[in-house]
């Protein structure tokens, strides 16, 4: 239930050593920048930094060539290399690229049995038939011409069969390069079709881009980093400067990040009103997986009231309720806790989480997939199980899901009258629908009907104006009591008469809204009753189903854990929100987001 108390911090240094300061503090993941145009005022003399994003181009061509030909590339870091070199090496890596797409164009262009040719002809040393004083030639000729061909006897050449089908022999011949000339005319005499040989894509690649890009890659990497540290700084009288926020308790490894040639200062968030300080959550094991949810709706503001540990409770309470079973209870544990341990899924911490509620009520109905009847022995000495299902049950779990409601709307006003009074909104905190007259209003109503069911009546007229009247009048009259609290102006500025129609309407939509939110969680009961239901036909159906009984028992629970758990997961955020969240909780914080 905390917010992580911040500071705000100022590191000062030469615009010779701004890189040195960048290189110290880019890598530190508790620091949060500030952008230099939020921190900047008209009228503080400061100026943004100003310097070329040299990198940043030269990141983006190399990142293209990954992405676009699927190139993996591990970078390494190297002290130091001079722009040259890095636009020599990603201009010869473009090259490599652009030339392996012309080979596969070419490659894609061939047909069937000259792919089988080439296929059969890689088991020629082609690297040494193409030196010293021979070379050779590969290509298709009509299976007549060959037939001739291997007629003709000659020292001077000689050709092998590569593939051949109904029309065509594939060869290739080897001559003297001196003699290359006369062998090509009479090839052609005989209508041989030379064919070009693709280079090696994967050997291109694999030599060139071995020691080219990595070092490269990891070089233009690191200084583009540095560059996208320039908008964080401004310069005030010849000095540079970056702002950020830190934690208290990383402020002194902050610190230490630096030599001497970089000032590092620190002050309280609130110096300076412009910036919105940011928000990190900081809670218990139980609760911080829930911080998900919260943020769902809005981080609260730096200072505000964190409702995480609140939330946590209040919505694994309602789940378990609406789906209290010990067995698939333990299923959602076990799945929430393979999502957390092998993908690392916050949604998994928060269905481990929910599985043991969900267990402790299933103790309480007495299910266990569904089967009322297996904990009953062991439960009757204890008073339970409670069989929710049955009809003289029904109205009694009604009315306590609703009483439920009532006293978690009441805890919201209640926490909501707290953090106001804790930020002196006196007007809020009293004279709100969500504040002391509210809290008066709501409670005696409620409190009212429960001594009617018992037989007697609290309202009288003194109780009348005190519990139903007076707050009523003072969430009419909020805005110009809040007025009056300010020492300002009381009279509306539509008049008296256009606030008083205005405020009735609003006055009985107050009115509605604490009717609706109470009914609301009628669903609650609704939820739990209607769980019972579902495993109460899987039974039956397993029972109808002879010796398949038990595969329609296994089918009919995955249905049950799958489609209510979230219907009942999705419904019970709706009351949070809602029902809850609204009365309370505001949102609206910067989330905090460290520099790496």
């Amino acid at each position: 239930m905390a917010i992580e108390k911040m500071r705000l911090v100022l590191t000062v240094t030469t615009p010779d050593n701004v890189l040195n300061m960048i290189s110290a503090i880019k890598e530190y993941e508790h620091f949060h920048p500030e952008l230099s145009t939020d921190v900047m005022t008209n009228d503080d003399g400061g100026e943004p930094y100003v310097a070329d994003h040299i990198y940043e181009a030269y990141l983006s061509r190399i990142e293209h060539l990954i992405h676009e030909y699927d190139i993996h590339i591990k970078p390494t870091y190297v002290i130091d290399m001079d722009l040259e070199t890095v636009e020599k090496n990603i201009a010869a890596a473009e090259a490599v690229c652009d030339k392996n797409v012309a080979i596969a164009t070419t490659i894609s262009t061939l047909h069937k049995d000259d792919k089988i040719a080439l296929e059969n002809l890689q088991s020629y040393p082609l690297d040494e038939l193409d030196e010293g004083f021979i070379t050779f030639k590969f290509g298709r000729m009509p299976l007549n011409s060959f037939q001739k061909l291997t007629l003709y006897h000659s020292e001077e050449f000689v050709f092998t069969e590569l593939h051949r089908n109904k029309h065509n022999a594939w060869i290739i011949y080897v001559c003297l390069k001196s003699k290359e000339e006369h062998f090509a005319e009479f090839f052609e005499s005989m209508y041989f079709e030379p064919i070009t040989i693709p280079e090696s894509r994967e050997k291109t690649l694999a030599f060139d881009f071995a020691g080219l890009l990595n070092e490269t890659y990891g070089y233009v990497k690191e200084q583009a980093e540095r560059e996208a540290f320039y908008k964080y700084i401004s310069v005030y009288n010849g000095q540079t400067t970056m702002t950020g926020f830190v934690s208290e308790g990383n402020l002194e490894a902050f610190d230490q990040l630096f030599d001497d040639r970089v000032k590092t200062y620190d002050f309280p968030p609130e110096i300076q009103k412009e910036i919105l300080a940011p928000t990190a959550l900081k809670n218990n094991w139980f609760s911080y997986p829930f911080e998900m949810l919260v943020e769902m709706y809005g981080l609260p503001k730096y200072g505000e009231y964190d409702p995480t540990r609140y939330f946590a409770i209040t919505y694994s309470l309602l789940f378990g309720m609406m789906f209290g079973d010990v067995g698939q209870g333990l299923v959602i544990v076990l799945v929430g806790y393979l999502l957390a341990k092998k993908k690392d899924m916050m949604l998994g911490r928060i269905m481990f989480r929910l599985g043991f509620f969900s267990m402790f009520f299933g103790i309480i109905y007495g299910s266990v997939f569904g089967n009322e009847e297996l904990l009953t022995p062991f439960l009757k000495p204890l008073g339970l199980p409670i069989h929710v299902a049955s009809p003289d049950f029904t109205s009694n779990l009604l009315i306590s899901t609703v009483g439920i409601g009532v006293v978690l709307i009441l805890g919201s006003i209640l926490i909501n009258i707290i953090v106001s009074l804790k930020h002196k909104r006196y007007t809020r905190a009293l004279f709100s629908q969500n504040g002391l007259a509210g809290l008066m209003f709501y409670g005696f109503m409620m409190a009212w009907i429960v001594t009617m069911t018992l037989g007697y009546s609290i309202m009288n007229p003194l109780t009348i104006i005190v519990f139903i009247v007076i707050p009523l009048l003072s969430i009419l009259f909020h805005e110009p009591l809040s007025n009056l609290i300010a020492k300002m102006k009381v009279t509306p500025q539509e008049g008296w008469g256009g606030y008083i129609v205005e405020g009735f309407f609003e006055l009985f939509e107050v009115l509605l809204g604490f009717v609706t939110n109470t009914l609301s969680f009628l669903r609650v009961g609704g939820f739990i009753l209607s769980h019972a239901g579902m495993m109460s036909v899987v039974m039956v159906l397993k029972d109808m189903s002879g010796g398949a009984g038990f595969i329609v028992f296994i089918i009919g629970n995955i249905i049950v854990i799958g489609l209510e758990g979230l219907i009942v997961g999705i419904q019970t955020l709706r009351l949070q929100y809602y029902e809850m969240f609204s009365r309370y909780y505001d949102g609206g914080g910067k989330p905090f987001k460290s520099v790496n």
